[in-house]
């Protein structure tokens, strides 16, 4: 919710992307907040959108939602590969970013983004939403109480349907796969966790497949990580019914 005696926060939101109304529309609305413009390749889908969320402008491009000047955060739900260039761009418009994840389809994007965020001085955030849901609070509680002991062992599972052979997640200009469209929240997760692992994980070993008509795009990951702790983060392939650990579609 808005705090009292605050401004709502005014929102542009790139593309006309699925994902937008449970992961912004709906909050935004919970906490009072407003969606001042959207803007799509297609005006059409940008109207229709508009229309139904209740948007208050549409704009003919991404570039001219930036130029907004009542637009103050920008949410970017747009395909992976498109991620970093926007994120960018809104950066260096003056905006706050609330970007799905990832950041960026590369390290080389990713650096350019972090360098982008520090010059701006706005607030830059990845749309890694299960960091604040109970659980993960209360994992992260009991590791820095040392109620169960120390760390020893992470094992990260999640279950999706595999998407449609025509999805843009199979896509490699767009940064499709495996790993960069559900297995960054593992990583992450992970990640997190380092305080009370002795530091960030290292590869230890890692093998995958590759999706049958799409080169260079990963099905499934199989990966180990350690900590400087010596605990093990295992992470293996998926198995038939959509379920995997790590990165898989099967």
């Amino acid at each position: 919710m808005s705090e009292p005696g605050r401004e709502p926060l005014r929102i542009g939101v790139l593309g006309a992307a699925r994902i937008t109304e449970r992961a912004l529309v709906e909050p935004a609305r919970a906490g009072g907040h407003r969606l001042v413009a959207v803007a799509a390749r297609d005006r059409g889908r940008a109207e229709a959108f508009a229309a139904r969320h209740g948007v208050e402008r549409v704009h003919d491009s991404y570039g001219d939602l930036l130029a907004d000047p009542e637009v103050e955060v920008v949410y970017n739900p747009l395909a992976n590969g498109l991620h970093g260039p926007w994120n960018r761009a809104a950066l260096a418009a003056g905006k706050h970013v609330l970007t799905e994840k990832p950041s960026a389809s590369n390290a080389e994007e990713a650096a350019e983004v972090r360098e982008a965020a520090a010059k701006a001085g706005t607030v830059f955030m990845e749309g890694f939403h299960y960091l604040f849901h109970p659980v993960t609070r209360r994992l992260h509680e009991l590791l820095a109480s040392g109620e169960l002991g120390e760390l020893r062992r992470v094992e990260t599972m999640v279950a999706i349907p595999a998407p449609d052979d025509t999805d843009p997640r199979w896509s490699l200009p767009l940064a499709g796969g495996a790993v960069m469209d559900l297995g960054c929240y593992s990583l992450h997760a992970v990640r997190m966790l380092a305080p009370w692992a002795g530091g960030a994980p290292r590869l230890v070993s890692a093998r995958g497949e590759e999706r049958a008509g799409a080169p260079g795009v990963d099905e499934w990951i199989d990966a180990e990580l350690e900590f400087p702790g010596g605990a093990i983060r295992h992470m293996a392939p998926g198995r038939p019914g959509a379920i995997w650990r790590m990165a898989s579609w099967r």
